[in-house]
């Protein structure tokens, strides 16, 4: 009877051991590519100037052509709150050197437009960009607003770690590329 309760015990004590193991590896990455792609913030109290770059970070130049996002805005409990980004980004997945529109926008990104990170996620085989045009872009109508995008890449052969921070970068790089 004992035997299968130790097993468990070590299965458990495993598995926890793993999930740190894998969540260190996370912040690692998370470090390497927050060096590499330095934040921007955006200006969201001033109505006169919401949705400017206020402090840049970096600057990367789209690669593709006609790639979704949703018009920037701010969202405000009541007229005493402080202000928010709603944070409401269209999403574009990319995986196997693809890319797909998972969530679609009524702005289209054309090739060359420059963006700006204003967030990043990683989990085991993902890695999630959260992104914002440094310019207003035009809609369809002649109407301009800023745009936001999440690119979503996608690494299905393994969790990716620390060590795959180059990779990882390339594959950025690839379908964003660093203006600054």
């Amino acid at each position: 009877m004992r035997a299968p309760k130790s097993v468990a015990v070590c299965m458990t004590l495993f598995m926890m051991l793993a999930g740190v193991a894998i969540a260190l590896a996370n912040e690692s990455l998370v470090d390497a590519l927050k060096q590499r792609y330095p934040f921007s913030r955006i200006e969201v109290q001033n109505v006169a100037v919401q949705g400017v770059v206020a402090k840049p970070g970096v600057r990367l130049r789209l690669e593709a052509d006609d790639v979704p996002a949703k018009p920037f805005h701010v969202t405000q409990v009541n007229t005493k709150s402080p202000r928010f980004h709603a944070r409401d980004y269209a999403r574009v997945g990319i995986a196997s050197g693809q890319l797909v529109t998972l969530e679609s926008g009524e702005l289209r990104l054309p090739r060359g437009t420059e963006i700006v990170v204003l967030d990043i996620k990683v989990k085991a085989d993902t890695v999630r960009l959260f992104t914002h045009t440094s310019e207003p872009v035009s809609y369809a109508n002649g109407w301009r607003a800023f745009g936001c995008t999440e690119f979503v890449f996608r690494f299905d052969h393994a969790p990716i770690a620390a060590a795959d921070a180059a990779r990882v970068q390339q594959t950025i790089e690839r379908w964003l590329s660093r203006t600054s």
